[in-house]
């Protein structure tokens, strides 16, 4: 067993990229839910526009860990799915 802290595929032992980009983009929508309830508690010009950035990178970096999910050949459940060509 293993005792990095790392998820791990069960057979070969390495770290299981998938899971922890997963568990790293639920993390990362936390902290979207929170800077959001944060900027509904701040008034403009008192740091709300910081704020809002934050809100915009965690965003961004929720997006981008989906497009790494995508490197790693996850599809996204069919519904989901714009393959347009």
């Amino acid at each position: 067993m293993i005792s990095d802290g790392l998820e791990h595929a069960p057979i070969t032992g390495e770290p299981d990229l998938t899971a922890q980009t997963k568990t790293l983009r639920v993390s990362i929508d936390s902290n979207m839910k929170e800077a959001q309830r944060l900027a509904t508690l701040i008034a403009r010009g008192t740091g709300g526009r910081n704020v809002a950035l934050c809100i915009t990178h965690l965003e961004d970096a929720k997006m981008r860990l989906g497009m790494a999910l995508g490197d790693f050949g996850h599809k996204l459940p069919e519904e989901y799915r714009d393959e347009a060509t």
